[in-house]
């Protein structure tokens, strides 16, 4: 059986959003993983307060939610990735341990001003957007990109798999509009 997630880059005009794609030198600064193609639940790392670019860890984000309705001209490229079951099974038990220990968990801001002189580092608990999705991908055997999660950049992410990955959407996340049923 196999099932359908989501991969979601992004950028949404932020100050914190423009330094980061300044430094990637690419078009999208924030990368989120959905189960499903509604985006109820869009998992990442990021800002837990729309007003608040310090207060920032794990959070689950709402394409409709006080985040993205504040930023209402975030741009987006949509990836729908096929699965199989037990990928699957991996990854909800992953998203679930971050869920429950949500507050154990920290955005990595030495992280990306790290990045910025090219000296990734890893410190226990702390992520980035990147580098989350890219550890629940290798960590669930749906994808390794190939170099350590720290180095992660949304642009890693364009191309996954021999023809696992779709892009099915490219616009205003506003203007998503769901690209087909459920998951099996």
């Amino acid at each position: 059986m196999s099932h359908t997630i989501y991969l979601i880059l992004a950028h949404t005009g932020t100050m914190w959003s423009r330094l980061i794609k300044f430094i990637n030198g690419y078009e999208y600064s924030h990368v989120m993983l959905s189960l499903d193609d509604k985006f109820d639940k869009m998992y990442s790392f990021g800002r837990k307060r729309y007003n608040n670019p310090i207060l920032a860890g794990f959070v689950c984000e709402d394409m409709n939610g006080e985040f993205f309705t504040k930023f209402s001209n975030t741009r987006c490229r949509v990836y729908k990735i096929t699965i199989n079951e037990m990928q699957y099974f991996r990854l909800c038990s992953l998203l679930r341990l971050f869920e429950h220990n949500r507050e154990k968990y920290k955005y990595d801001i030495a992280g990306v001003i790290l990045r910025f002189f090219h000296l990734p580092i890893k410190r226990e608990h702390h992520y980035i957007c990147t580098q989350f999705v890219a550890s629940m991908l290798s960590r669930s055997g749906i994808y390794n990109i190939g170099k350590s999660f720290e180095k992660a950049l949304p642009q890693d992410f364009e191309h996954i798999g021999d023809n696992m990955q779709e892009a099915v959407y490219e616009g205003l996340l506003r203007n998503y509009v769901r690209v087909g049923s459920e998951n099996d």
